[in-house]
């Protein structure tokens, strides 16, 4: 799914890069274009104003005609070497429209050109590109000759376009190589890239693919005890209320089982989704962890362990209350079903640097080094045996992590088979005081 996105995705950057460089290349054209436009122009205008004002104070009575003119072949052959060098070419019309005035003896079929000449003699100037046949485009002035305010003739400047045309289409060139190797590199390299960025997303879909076949195999389990439990009590609707009882009882347990695990599932959708409302104001550290422990001792009790509390620093930490305890109780009981009879929890706290730490520590049966990176990840229990035996659903220290890194925190897990394991929670400090609270102890 996400590879063909990818492929699109790396397609439209290829498009996209090949059509910045094609736009680059068609501005480029323009704007030399027009450049190479206005400089020709430019150099035609000074010419034959020059021209123009040395023959306003001359007659147009009789035609000019330069000396040693050669045979028409020659001339016209000579005339397109001429243009074709890049010189600029001047004639002189009067007002009848006859060349009076040829300096350079150029001899070439439609030259002048006739409409701009009729233009100009009619008082107007005429700026135009024109083609000529052996010599390609030219581009053409002329502007009239003016006697005491009447048009007498007119100035007629060519000059080819070739250069210029070679320099435009050096551009059109490099343009087209320029689209080419975009296209060359750019659907590669798109490729490339959208396979590295869309490396996470894959990773996220498949975490969330697996967690909804988690759920929904976790779902699943106590649905079939229920529905199993239930057919079990309708075989025979006239047996009396206590000879269901049990029946009845585990179709409660498993309820309140789903609904446990339906809760958890809740919690971490809107930490996911960032939609978890966290109420943070400044607490201590400690307090909040020796809360957490009176509610855990009871079950501490009956397993038949020590439970400590140890705050060596009053730390201040600005938190939702509700969650932290909710963290600290995660871990405590994950302590305390891990940990045989006679063993010990210990909770401490203090502050490193700028970070508050929560440590708990246990004496139990520890966690085997190939389990220890996935102890976070969601459903994933360690001995999945016992872990259903207890209730458990294997989203308790997932929960934790998704609230500690919520507040800007961070946890950790190191564990030794049969030592124990320790978790240690950091946020980040508030505050910290001079003194003190006592160490809260007990078993």
């Amino acid at each position: 799914m996400f590879t063909n996105i990818g492929r699109r995705l790396a397609l439209l950057n290829a498009l996209v890069v090949i059509a910045v460089i094609a736009l680059a290349g068609l501005v480029t054209y323009l704007a030399l274009r027009q450049s190479l436009d206005a400089e020709v122009d430019e150099a035609l205008r000074l010419r034959v104003e020059q021209v123009a004002r040395a023959w306003e104070e001359r007659s147009f009575a009789e035609p000019l005609v330069p000396a040693g003119q050669r045979e028409d072949d020659e001339r016209e052959e000579r005339g397109e070497e001429i243009l074709r060098e890049g010189d600029t070419i001047v004639l002189v019309v009067d007002s009848a429209g006859r060349v009076v005035s040829n300096p350079r003896g150029i001899a070439l079929a439609g030259i002048p050109i006739r409409p701009g000449i009729e233009r100009a003699l009619g008082g107007e100037d005429d700026r135009r590109t024109v083609e000529i046949a052996g010599v390609g485009a030219m581009r053409v002035l002329t502007v009239p000759v003016r006697h005491d305010g009447e048009v007498v003739g007119a100035v007629q400047a060519l000059r080819s376009l070739r250069e210029h045309q070679r320099e435009l289409e050096l551009v059109q060139w490099m343009t087209l190589l320029g689209v080419g190797l975009g296209a060359v590199v750019a659907v590669p390299a798109g490729l490339f890239l959208a396979h590295h960025a869309m490396r996470p997303i894959n990773a996220a879909f498949e975490r969330q693919r697996a967690f909804v076949a988690d759920a929904s195999h976790e779902l699943r389990t106590p649905l079939t005890l229920i529905r199993a439990s239930a057919e079990f009590a309708l075989q025979d609707p006239s047996l009396p209320v206590a000879e269901v009882q049990g029946e009845l009882a585990a179709i409660l347990e498993e309820v309140d089982r789903t609904d446990r695990l339906v809760d958890d599932l809740l919690v971490l959708a809107r930490l996911d989704t960032g939609q978890l409302p966290l109420r943070r104001a400044p607490h201590d550290l400690g307090k909040l962890v020796a809360r957490a422990a009176q509610g855990m001792r009871p079950l501490a009790l009956e397993r038949g362990l020590v439970l400590e509390v140890r705050n060596a620093d009053r730390c201040g930490v600005i938190v939702d209350d509700d969650r932290i305890i909710q963290v600290v109780r995660i871990l405590v009981d994950n302590a305390i079903k891990h940990t045989p009879a006679g063993g010990r929890v210990e909770i401490a706290t203090e502050c490193v640097g700028n970070e508050a730490r929560i440590t708990v520590r246990d004496t139990g049966v520890g966690i085997s080094p190939e389990h220890v990176p996935r102890v976070f990840d969601r459903f994933y229990r360690v001995d999945t045996a016992r872990s259903r035996a207890d209730g458990g659903t294997g989203l308790g220290l997932a929960i934790a992590k998704a609230i500690v890194e919520a507040h800007g925190g961070r946890i950790w897990l190191q564990s030794r088979v049969g030592e124990g394991t320790t978790v240690t929670v950091a946020l980040p400090a508030s505050g910290r005081a001079a003194t003190g609270d006592e160490a809260d102890t007990g078993g």
